[in-house]
């Protein structure tokens, strides 16, 4: 998937003739952000329902959901 989005960047960027050079990731850096995505994520809900705030509850939900599609991405490389 990640290599699908870099493509598609890398097509935009020499139609608009701008020289980006994006990374490419391995699979250790996809676990350690993967970690700290789900670490971060469960923290922000947690205090969210603590503290009744629904934005912490969506944004650490997006940071699980982040991590969960991270896992898939190494899976699909493997």
């Amino acid at each position: 998937m990640l290599s699908g989005i870099n493509s598609t960047l890398n097509k935009v960027n020499d139609s608009l003739n701008v020289n980006v050079a994006l990374p490419t990731p391995n699979n250790e850096r996809l676990a350690k952000a993967s970690a700290v995505n789900l670490l971060l994520g469960t923290t922000a809900i947690c205090y969210g329902l603590i503290a009744k705030k629904k934005s912490y509850c969506l944004m650490g939900g997006l940071s699980v959901l982040s991590a969960w599609f991270l896992n898939e991405e190494i899976d699909s490389t493997k």
